[in-house]
């Protein structure tokens, strides 16, 4: 699975190049400030580096030793901006390709690692009899979201392996649980299903007498 980030290093960038970039992310991020609300450097402050940069980047021409000092001073000031701007489109934008296009940023893609843990143990299993006699539906929160989860339901002695029994897989936070005896007390539990076959662990069990 990939992402897309923005780039934060612009070193590489030529004298010539920085300053029209630069300008370009402004606009943008002034252009979808409803997606960019709070960015970590204001925009009037933004502006004022470009505008100190190629003030300075021309008054660099003269070769003089403070005028090149003063240049290089703009152009470290204008690429930290930048860095912190990236930082925070980044983390605005959690790899969606098209908010780091919409903030003006050049993006590069990177490989997103799949997660191969087990899931930890649903919380919450709760029971409820069903709308039909026979019948449980069993509500829990699982971590993953979306999640996949297999349930399985006891009705012998829950302290024994043995007795427990697969009811089903389900996708998302319930399963409805159906045909089971009236009478009889059931013990629930459920665990989320992993990549790669990697299994999470049981939940807490809960009980319920069948109606």
């Amino acid at each position: 699975m990939t992402n897309t980030k923005a780039i934060i290093d612009f070193s590489s960038y030529t004298a010539a190049e920085l300053g029209p970039l630069a300008q370009h992310i402004h606009d943008e991020l002034v252009a979808n400030v409803a997606v960019f609300a709070t960015p970590t450097v204001a925009m009037p402050a933004f502006a004022t580096l470009i505008a100190t940069y190629n003030t300075k980047l021309v008054a660099r021409e003269s070769r003089a030793s403070a005028d090149i000092i003063a240049f290089n001073n703009a152009r470290e000031a204008l690429e930290t901006g930048l860095n912190r701007l990236g930082n925070y489109v980044n983390d605005v934008a959690q790899g969606d390709s098209l908010i780091v296009e919409q903030s003006g940023f050049p993006g590069y893609l990177t490989q997103r690692s799949a997660d191969t843990s087990a899931p930890v143990a649903p919380e919450n299993l709760r029971l409820r009899h069903g709308d039909v006699s026979g019948s449980i539906l069993a509500r829990y929160r699982a971590q993953r979201q979306p999640s996949t989860n297999e349930v399985q339901i006891n009705t012998g002695n829950p302290n024994t392996q043995a007795d427990w029994r697969a009811a089903g897989i389900f996708q998302g936070q319930k399963a409805e649980l159906t045909e089971l005896t009236p009478g009889t007390k059931a013990w629930v539990r459920v665990r989320t299903a992993g990549l790669r076959g990697v299994m999470g662990a049981w939940s807490d069990t809960a009980q319920l007498m069948v109606i």
